[in-house]
Formats: C-alpha cells, sequence, structure tokens
C-alpha cells in the first residue's frame, strides 16, 4: 500500500523539526519511496509503502509528535476505474 503524508512544522520549531526528521529512524516494514522538502505552505512529504494502515500510522505516529500530518493512501492512476 502506498501512503503520501504531508508535514507542517508547528511555529517557530522548523530548524529542530528539520534536524529529527533528518535523524528519522525508518523501520524495516516500511519503504521510503520519496522524502522530500517543500516551498511553500507544506514543509516536507512523504512516499512510502506499507503493508497496511496499521504500519503506516505507527510510522507516521514517530513523526507526528513534532510536526502535523496529514497522511493519504494513494493508488497508481492506472489502477483507478472510471465508470464512464
Amino acid at each position: 500500500m502506498i501512503f503520501v503524508t504531508m508535514i507542517e512544522t508547528m511555529p517557530g520549531t522548523f530548524e529542530e523539526s528539520l534536524r529529527a526528521m533528518k535523524r528519522l529512524k525508518i523501520p524495516e516494514n516500511i519503504k521510503v519511496r520519496e522524502f522530500l522538502g517543500l516551498f511553500g505552505g507544506i514543509d516536507a512529504i512523504i512516499i512510502f509503502e506499507a503493508e497496511d494502515q496499521k504500519d503506516a500510522a505507527d510510522f507516521i505516529s514517530h513523526i507526528a509528535c513534532y510536526v502535523e500530518c496529514k497522511t493519504s493512501f494513494a493508488l497508481p492512476i492506472d489502477e483507478f476505474t472510471w465508470t464512464r
């Protein structure tokens, strides 16, 4: 399963949050496809794979203690079925 997490740092904590994200330990059951810093309202994005929602939630809970996270389940566009 593919997940996309958008990360926003709390006001006044950008440098501390950035250092913590750089030191983030990735569990064996998580495969990070991309971990990108962004310019704009969102500070970073993580695109990762997990076996299920529980593994994804466990991984993100380690990050969410010092940043605001919004995670979505993602599918490759070819896997969407259109009814029209």
